[in-house]
């Protein structure tokens, strides 16, 4: 488990799938700033999002307004990457997150056949340990509003549509009153299309 989360660090790691739709977003938090933003465009080696909170860190407000800006941004991110995917992703390193997050998959699945095999010819019974990390793993199937000639090829072997989430939701799930946080991002979306959207919309 722990190679396979180590591989999902590689790019984004402030970004990391817990399951299928649901994602832990690291978030170093910069309250009363003249307006909510990106303190910095968002990269593929950063450990946590630096974000400037219009509001001050007192009777939860600047939390409030976290949540608020980061449900608007991934909301409109998410919203003009389906009405246009491949226009909306070129630009941003979609590829090479989706990429990395196949080979981690293929990875995984390999060493949990593999892991199989063995238990077979030892006589064991029960599922191995690397079986637990094939829930972790990342798919990389775009959501249906995307036509299906703009979307990759790769992404047809994982995740079905039913697995995903209808919507968008953000809610802070650690770090209450420290700038340090934790917030989880409900997306109906891969992790690479959840990448693609927090850096294109970091730079706006």
């Amino acid at each position: 488990m722990h190679a396979t989360w180590t591989c999902l660090r590689l790019m984004f790691p402030c970004v990391v799938q817990v399951q299928p739709g649901n994602y832990l977003l690291t978030v170093h938090a910069k309250p009363s700033a003249r307006a909510s933003e990106f303190a910095a465009p968002l990269t593929p080696s950063v450990t946590e999002a630096d974000v400037r909170i219009a509001a001050p860190p007192m009777e939860g407000q600047a939390n409030a307004e976290l949540l608020r800006y980061l449900n608007e941004l991934v909301e409109r991110g998410f919203r003009a990457m389906k009405a246009d995917h491949a226009g909306y992703v070129k630009d941003t390193s979609y590829a090479q997150v989706m990429a990395a997050d196949l080979a981690t998959s293929a990875s995984a699945a390999q060493s949990v056949q593999c892991s199989r095999g063995v238990d077979k010819k030892t006589g064991r019974k029960g599922k191995s340990k690397n079986a637990a990390t094939t829930s972790f793993t990342p798919s990389s199937m775009p959501h249906k509003g995307a036509s299906g000639s703009q979307q990759p090829k790769e992404s047809k072997a994982a995740l079905s549509e039913a697995e995903l989430p209808d919507r968008v939701e953000v809610s802070l799930v650690r770090g209450g009153t420290s700038r340090e946080k934790k917030v989880l991002v409900v997306f109906p979306g891969t992790r690479a299309q959840l990448a693609a959207v927090l850096e294109k919309e970091s730079r706006s």
